[in-house]
């Protein structure tokens, strides 16, 4: 797909594309230190007016600050450049095997300290499920039923403990061959060795890897499948084949996409929208239709064969369906936020007490107990554990008509319940998602938990039992005490709201240039972001995967774009 039309029509599309992402960036600032510091904003009309405005002129002053530097540097740099000096590489199987082994390597001591891994999360819930044999669908039941095989290999072989232990040296073997597949794409994509090996060293020693390998969690196992299915995604795109007909990287992007879905209840639904995109490709590329087609077919392939295993794994184990509340996370905010501001409840000062009794009825059906009192801004989960979804399912038309007429009489809580709640993911100074789950009691709550449900587990036969206690020991002071805060480059590196602004960052660059192939898979990512935004809170781990993709994808477009640039002889400067 060739550069820009012109050096005008680039100039153009830069200073449009900048600006918006600057305006963009500025106003939700704004939005997240405003609700962090005063906890509400009064939306006004004039207020949202001058808001837009001002965030607009902050925009466009630093798009033209940086076309202007950009520019200038150019001009330094014609005429000097020549071709840089490449260190060599082993191959790309080669490349597979030392980073597999290196990075098992610098996370075996991690393995040694939590020994048999970090127990935490939900597993609590599914060894209930694995021994009691009562299986349900609100966690991914493949994840269950892994463990659960894994559980039954360790009683065979006379300790639960064992089986535990097993299947966290699975999900690092996993989880190292993702990223050491990984790492021999980019060695085959022709990518500097420079850029390698940081790669290489941030799958190795970047801290949250070495948490994450060790937790058992959906979320790891989703991870792989993630990098593994955008892999093959992106090598479809690059080999070009405008024909119909599948190969092995169809295969190999069918069962990645297969897996993804069975090991996150959201992933079918993440999926929709880089489905939307490839469709309007089929529409609106003549050129590639059939490679659009292929794309399109596989995508809905996969999402049907997750559809029928996740059906099949249901039937086969009698589980019983998961509660939908998790869906409606942001309506219990915002009809909970609602009612404390306008119920006359007497909770807050600013209650005016102007909310019609009909709909507070409702709330009071819908939210037990009056759990509204219980409303924290940025997370979901102390008011939805007491939400009677009945409400919803039964009285859908009558739940509509008083969510709908809340939201049109108070339009600014439910925006507000929506960006506090959000605030992690787009405000990069916030520090709540942290210390979410902190309860000022136990350790072990603080950005990755570690603390376990020791004497619910050690009912099912798992237990503590660290091989390397000094190590733990300090582990456990770094992730209780949220260190990464006080380091800036790991603090930039780690706090959820910057990688969506590097994301952000990466469309807008493959707009400006036309390169929009290359923006199919960012549409993978923005679908993963709208189940993100739309759960009960930030946390990192619900981030891990598009934290564990983004240095693959960010290198693959930058080959690509290299490989454009050369094949076509043109400076995409000059269009």
């Amino acid at each position: 797909m060739a550069w820009g039309g012109g050096k005008k029509e680039y100039a153009r599309r830069k200073c449009v594309g900048l600006s918006l992402y600057f305006s963009l960036f500025v106003i939700s600032q704004y939005i997240g230190w405003k609700l962090a510091r005063e906890g509400n904003i009064r939306w006004t009309l004039w207020g949202t007016v001058i808001l837009l405005a001002a965030g607009l002129a902050a925009g466009v002053g630093a798009s033209l600050g940086i076309v202007a530097l950009e520019n200038r540097l150019s001009r330094q740099r014609a005429g000097t450049t020549g071709p840089g000096r490449r260190a060599k590489l082993p191959g790309p199987l080669r490349c597979f095997d030392l980073a597999a082994a290196s990075m098992l390597l610098c996370w075996a001591a991690g393995y040694m300290a939590y020994y048999p891994g970090i127990c935490a999360y939900d597993i609590t819930i599914q060894m209930g499920q694995i021994v009691s044999g009562s299986y349900g669908t609100h966690h991914p039941l493949a994840h269950t039923l892994l463990v659960g095989l894994f559980v039954k290999l360790g009683s065979a072989l006379g300790d639960i403990n064992t089986g535990m232990a097993l299947y966290t040296a699975f999900q690092m073997l996993c989880l190292a061959f993702a990223f050491a597949a990984g790492i021999a794409w980019l060695r085959s994509l022709g990518v500097r060795t420079v850029w390698i090996a940081l790669t290489w060293v941030w799958c190795c020693l970047f801290p949250f890897h070495i948490y994450m390998s060790i937790t058992a969690t959906k979320d790891v196992l989703f991870s792989v499948f993630f990098l593994l299915q955008l892999i093959c995604f992106c090598q479809l795109l690059r080999r070009g084949e405008n024909r119909l007909g599948w190969g092995r990287w169809d295969v190999g992007y069918l069962l990645a996409t297969l897996g993804m879905i069975l090991f996150r209840n959201n992933g079918m639904y993440a999926l929709l929208v880089a489905t939307f995109f490839m469709a309007v490709g089929c529409v609106r590329c003549h050129a590639g239709r059939r490679l659009a087609l292929r794309l399109v077919t596989g995508t809905l392939a996969g999402i049907l064969a997750g559809a029928v295993g996740l059906s099949l794994l249901a039937r086969s184990t009698g589980a019983v369906q998961g509660d939908k509340r998790e869906m409606l996370s942001i309506p219990i905010q915002q009809m909970a936020r609602a009612m404390l501001y306008h119920g006359g409840v007497g909770v807050l000062p600013e209650d005016d007490a102007s909310m019609e009794e009909r709909d507070r009825r409702l709330i009071d059906d819908f939210l037990l107990d009056e759990a509204y009192r219980e409303y924290r801004p940025d997370i979901a989960d102390p008011v939805k554990r007491h939400t009677y979804t009945y409400v919803v399912r039964y009285r859908t038309r009558e739940f509509l008509d008083t969510y709908l007429r809340l939201l049109a009489r108070y339009p600014g809580d439910y925006i507000n319940a929506a960006f506090a709640v959000n605030m992690g993911y787009y405000y990069i100074w916030d520090e709540s998602h942290a210390h979410i789950n902190e309860n000022g009691l136990e350790r072990g709550l603080g950005y990755i938990q570690t603390r376990w449900v020791e004497q619910e587990l050690e009912d099912y036969g798992v237990y503590k039992d660290s091989k390397w206690e000094g190590l733990h020991e300090v582990m456990e002071r770094y992730a209780d005490g949220n260190v990464y805060l006080r380091v800036p480059v790991l603090r930039a590196l780690m706090v959820p709201g910057v990688w969506l602004w590097i994301w952000l960052a990466l469309a807008v660059y493959l707009w400006i240039h036309r390169k929009y192939l290359l923006m199919l898979p960012v549409g993978f990512i923005a679908g993963y972001y709208l189940t993100l935004v739309l759960g009960p809170a930030v946390q990192l781990r619900y981030l891990y995967p598009v934290m564990a993709v983004a240095p693959f994808m960010l290198l693959y477009v930058k080959a690509e774009c290299l490989r454009a640039k050369t094949e076509s002889g043109t400076n995409p400067d000059a269009g």
